[in-house]
């Protein structure tokens, strides 16, 4: 028979995360990362700020040279 006291019951949370881009260069935050991808390679940094600059110099658009 069923014993209501041995019985536990679990808090289910919605997932809130969003599916990854597939375009390239488009940047998201996974976690407590800034990710974008660019040509099939993932690249991740700290801030958003950080993620835009790399972007901007993996596809050519930054003079700068750091």
């Amino acid at each position: 028979m069923f014993d209501k006291d041995e019985y536990s019951t679990k808090e289910m949370k919605v997932e809130t995360t969003k599916s990854t881009p597939s375009k390239d260069g488009e940047i998201w935050k996974e976690g407590s990362v800034w990710k974008f991808k660019w040509k099939g390679s993932e690249c991740g940094y700290a801030t958003k700020k950080d993620a835009e600059k790399g972007l901007k110099k993996i596809n050519g658009a930054s003079k700068e040279e750091d």
